[in-house]
């Protein structure tokens, strides 16, 4: 850490790999079992959530994978610069007695940095957005600060979001509403119903007035309200929500598509579920074209001994340089047969979708057109993760991807594999 002069207490530069257009900023004091509430939260409030332990912010970008950091420690609130920042917003956070503010982004290695104890807001900004979505690149240049404060009980401020030349704000989602306040004083917008920062929960009134867009309004019962909750849960989940899923990252749409294949890798022994996970990458690595890479083989090597992985797959620090690698081999493909037709030199892989979806009535995440590499390429760096059913469960999620509208073939060669996951029959 440098120190600083004035208020300033400290600094330190960091660098997230950061994907799915989201990262945490956790003060240890967290289990983990409320980051998928907060994150739904956020989405109906953007840009931010947090319940004073966890704060999850949205990113306007979907992934930045050398996403530039820097954590500022101050006595005081610092005077405000927000006319420099396309993305502001604050919230409450309390750092545990290990004193580390973890910062971190689904499937990514986390970033530790040391902060004292206690009770802090929390200002989060970030500029240097291209798109809302996908910015056109793995390392877009986006870059954020956080700096932190004792609160002293002190009033966040409110959020800016980035208006988009031409495009505007995305709207917020529909609410989830667990809380939706005091019934004496109604919200005027259905959006205005959450949680607050600070955890606390009030008493629910047996009737909540919402109040449309369009000047309409519509009295619902509390109860009425949290059915819709659980109703769009159990949509996305395809069923009632796994727990043990929450923080897998692909593991919703997995389980929308094939819950039984979930649940069985779930019940897998440890070994077992190792087994899966390396199985997983190698056959999206085949598939893809990617194992026979003399920068690709020594990592499949290893996972197949139960060896650490050598670089450029020592961890998801090290994405960017993989991207990058396969970017060079396409040029030199492309340099080494220029006189082929077009159509032959697309880097893009397109299926026929000939295999029949594992089953028809079910939303098929993966029937879409990718770049079959790019998608498996993570497969590796997940199925070394620590935890071997997390490793499993998103390596077959980055495997899905990879297969697209074949998808059906992975599902059933892993079955044909591990006679255990076989499909029960009907």
């Amino acid at each position: 850490m440098t120190e600083h002069s004035e208020t300033a207490l400290s600094s330190e530069h960091v660098e997230l790999t950061m994907d799915h257009g989201q990262f945490y900023l956790r003060g240890g004091l967290d289990d983990g079992e409320n980051e998928y509430p907060l994150l739904e939260q956020a989405l109906a409030n953007q840009p931010t959530a947090g319940d004073g332990k966890t704060l999850v912010i949205l990113s306007p970008h979907q992934n930045n994978f050398e996403m530039s950091i820097d954590v500022e420690l101050f006595t005081a609130r610092p005077p405000s610069d927000d006319d420099q920042w396309q993305q502001v917003s604050e919230d409450r956070l309390e750092i545990g007695p290990e004193g580390v503010l973890q910062i971190d982004s689904t499937t990514m290695d986390p970033v530790d940095c040391l902060i004292p104890p206690g009770d802090y807001l929390v200002q989060v900004s970030g500029r240097g957005f291209v798109n809302y979505g996908w910015p056109g690149s793995t390392t877009p240049g986006d870059v954020w600060r956080i700096r932190l404060w004792p609160s002293h009980a002190a009033a966040t401020r409110a959020a800016i979001r980035w208006d988009m030349p031409g495009y505007g704000v995305p709207d917020d989602d529909k609410p989830v509403v667990d809380d939706p306040g005091p019934a004496s004083e109604p919200s005027s917008s259905a959006s205005d119903f959450h949680v607050d920062s600070s955890g606390s929960q009030s008493e629910s009134p047996a009737f909540i007035t919402i109040f449309h867009e369009d000047g309409t309004t519509q009295l619902l019962s509390s109860a009425e309200l949290t059915q819709q909750r659980i109703d769009r849960e159990r949509s996305a989940w395809g069923g009632e929500p796994i727990p043990q899923v929450l923080s897998y990252n692909g593991g919703q749409d997995l389980t929308r598509f094939d819950r039984e294949l979930v649940m069985s890798i779930l019940a897998a022994d440890d070994a077992t579920a190792r087994s899966i996970a390396t199985w997983c990458a190698i056959a999206a690595a085949e598939f893809s074209g990617l194992s026979d890479r003399p920068w690709v083989r020594p990592a499949l090597d290893a996972l197949a001994a139960g060896r650490a992985l050598p670089s450029p797959f020592t961890g998801y620090h090290e994405i960017g340089r993989v991207f990058a690698q396969l970017g060079a081999d396409r040029e030199a493909e492309l340099a080494a047969h220029e006189d082929i037709d077009d159509e032959t030199e697309t880097t893009s892989v397109s299926y026929s979708g000939s295999y029949e979806r594992v089953d028809e009535t079910l939303d098929n995440p993966y029937d879409i057109v990718v770049d079959a590499a790019s998608m498996a390429i993570p497969s590796v760096l997940s199925a070394a993760d620590e935890d071997p059913h997390k490793a499993a469960v998103e390596t077959l999620g980055h495997a899905s991807h990879a297969y697209a509208a074949n998808v059906a073939e992975l599902h059933a060669e892993l079955r044909s594999a591990f006679p255990g996951l076989q499909k029960t029959a009907d």
